[in-house]
This record gives C-alpha cells, structure tokens and sequence, in this order.
C-alpha cells in the first residue's frame, strides 16, 4: 500500500478534450424544488413560503461514474497523483460526490465511492504489481451498486493486457503511450 498525493494544478490544455467527454456522459445532478425543505430565505418573509432546492438521492446516484486506477509498478508517483487530481477536478467541475474507484494491478481493490475530497487530498493506493486490468473492468460492469449507463474512465500507462469494456468509457494515456489494441472509446493524453 502506497499514498499517493493528487496534484493540484490548474487546468492545461489537455483538459479541454476529457471535460467535454465528462460532459457528455457524467450529467450534473439537477435540484429540484420542494414546499417540504424550506428556502433558506424563508426567515426573512415569513408570510411568504418559498421552496427549497435538494438533490433528491436517486439524481445523485445517477450523476457518477467509475475510475479503473492501473496502479502496476509501471505507473510512476507522477503519473498517478496527475491521474488522481484529474478525476478530483472533473468531478468538482460536474458536481459529482463520489466517484466509484477501483485500483487494478495484478488483481483489482474495489475502494467503493470515494469523495471527491478524499480524492484531492491523499488516497492510499493498493496494488503496485503486474498489470491485468481485465477483472476490474469485470467487477465494475458486474457491480450491483454501480448504475448500468454510468461510464468509465481508464487510466493507464499502455502496458496492460487487451480489453473489453461493454459500457462508455474512455482511457486516459501519458503523453507518447499507446495501447497494445485498438480501443473503442476515446483516448485521452495527459502531459
């Protein structure tokens, strides 16, 4: 088990590209308005009601998305802590709580949803092996907790093994890393 500390930088031009993907596929939750939640501006006209906005559960549940972490020995501290304030900074920006991360070396550690200020501060990454990144992709497609059109996002190095994902997902790549198979989805390069 290592800590890995996610890099907080501003956005670079590489951004640009995975926030539009993010944009697409990872939908903001919605508040809706209630007469049962009052506003927090009742006390200032108490003869008037007005309704307060929530974010009922289901919308929250339906604004997630799943992160594969290869943490194999290949992934440098570098790269995981650019990857881990990459998915810290997308989810902030789509008001997203928690994001459902698995960490996949040899054999996948489901760590559940994680808080997205848990993923910005300091996450302990299990793994640090070889790189089959299959049974993670097979644990999140299976997961009974984890909705059927959410997508997911892999981040890599390029040396694992071929893939087959059956949902959205995109991969995010350093800088001059391929893949040993054409991918599906989009892929994403990280400076």
């Amino acid at each position: 088990m290592e800590e890995i500390r996610a890099l907080a930088h501003p956005p670079l031009p590489w951004d640009a590209r995975p926030a539009r993907w993010f944009d697409e596929f990872v939908p903001s939750p919605q508040p809706v308005r209630s007469y049962a939640r009052p506003s927090r501006r009742q006390a200032a006209t108490p003869d008037i009601p007005r309704a307060g906005r929530y974010h009922p559960p289901e919308e929250v549940a339906r604004c997630t998305f799943g992160v594969l972490l290869d943490t194999s020995g290949s992934m440098s501290r570098t790269l995981l802590g650019k990857a881990l304030g990459a998915i810290a900074s997308y989810a902030t920006a789509r008001d997203v709580v928690a994001a459902r991360v698995v960490f996949c070396d040899a054999a996948p550690h489901d760590a559940g949803y994680l808080p997205v200020t848990e993923i910005a501060g300091r996450v302990r990454v299990r793994g640090r092996g070889g790189t089959v990144l299959q049974p993670g992709v097979d644990l999140l497609e299976r997961a009974e907790d984890f909705p059927r059109a959410a997508p997911v996002l892999l981040i890599t190095d390029g040396e694992c093994d071929v893939l087959r994902v059956r949902r959205e997902h995109a991969y995010l790549l350093p800088q001059g890393a391929g893949l040993p198979f054409t991918p599906r989805g989009p892929v994403f390069r990280m400076r």
